[in-house]
C-alpha cells in the first residue's frame, strides 16, 4: 500500500481553484517531459521557474539521485512549511532516504512510476500538506532509521517519553502505510482528529511532514 501522510496546511491552490507547480530537471528534455504531464491535469497550472519555493506553489524536481548537489538544492526550496517540493528519481540509497526525508521532502517518486495521473496526485497532495512515499521506501525508511535508533540507545523497544499514547497509536499506523481515514476507522477517531493529532505532532516536533515524523519516531525510538 502507497504510504501517504496528512498535515494540514495553510498553502492553499491558485488561480480558480488550481495548484500552481514548477518543474526543475538538469536537463531540458527531462523538464519538458514532466511539464506536458503535468499539463494534462485540470487541477493544475504551471508557473514560472523563479516561483519555486514560494508558498503555496508545488515545486516537481527531477533527478538522477538524491546526491549532495540535489540535498543542496532541497535545502533551499523547502526553507518553510509552505513550501512543498516532489522529488522525482531514477534511484536512491538509502542514507539519501534520510537525507531527503529530514530536507522536508513532500513525497518522492521513482521515475518509471510518474505517470501523468501518479506525478499529478503527488502534486496535489504536496499542495494539500499531504505526501506520500513508494511502499518500499517506506520500508527501507523504517529499517535505516530504526537500526540508527538501535545503535545510539541499545535496547531497542525502549521507548523514551515525549509522545503521548494517542500520537504513539496514530504514528505507529501511519508507519504501516495507513492513510486518514484508515487511521481513524482503525482507532474510532475522527478523520479530523488524526489530522490534529499529526499537525500538533509536527508542530511541536518542529517536523516537516509524514516521512519526517515517522523518521524522527523510530529514531528517537517512540515507536
Amino acid at each position: 500500500m502507497p504510504a501517504r501522510h496528512t498535515v494540514p496546511s495553510a498553502a492553499a491552490p491558485t488561480g480558480g481553484g488550481r495548484t500552481s507547480v514548477v518543474v526543475r530537471a538538469a536537463d531540458p528534455i527531462s523538464r519538458a517531459g514532466a511539464e506536458a504531464q503535468l499539463r494534462r491535469h485540470p487541477g493544475l497550472e504551471l508557473a514560472a521557474e523563479d516561483a519555486a519555493g514560494a508558498p503555496g506553489v508545488v515545486t516537481v524536481l527531477l533527478a538522477e539521485s538524491a546526491d549532495a548537489a540535489v540535498v543542496a538544492t532541497l535545502r533551499r526550496l523547502v526553507r518553510g512549511a509552505d513550501q512543498r517540493v516532489v522529488l522525482v528519481v531514477e534511484r536512491m540509497r538509502e542514507a539519501e532516504l534520510l537525507e531527503a526525508v529530514e530536507c522536508g521532502v513532500a513525497a518522492i517518486l521513482w521515475r518509471r512510476e510518474a505517470t501523468a495521473e501518479r506525478l499529478g496526485r503527488a502534486v496535489l497532495a504536496a499542495a494539500r500538506g499531504e505526501g506520500d512515499l513508494p511502499a518500499d521506501l517506506l520500508g527501507r525508511l523504517i529499517t535505516q532509521v530504526g537500526r540508527l535508533q538501535r545503535s545510539v540507545q541499545g535496547q531497542p523497544g525502549h521507548a523514551p517519553s515525549g509522545l503521548s499514547e494517542r500520537e504513539s497509536d496514530v504514528l505507529r499506523l501511519v508507519a504501516e502505510g495507513w492513510d486518514t481515514g484508515e487511521i481513524a476507522a482503525r482507532l474510532s477517531y475522527s478523520e479530523r482528529t488524526v489530522k490534529n493529532v499529526l499537525h500538533g505532532l509536527t508542530t511541536r516536533l518542529q517536523l516537516r511532514n509524514r516521512a519526517h515524523a515517522v523518521a524522527h519516531a523510530v529514531r528517537e525510538g517512540y515507536i
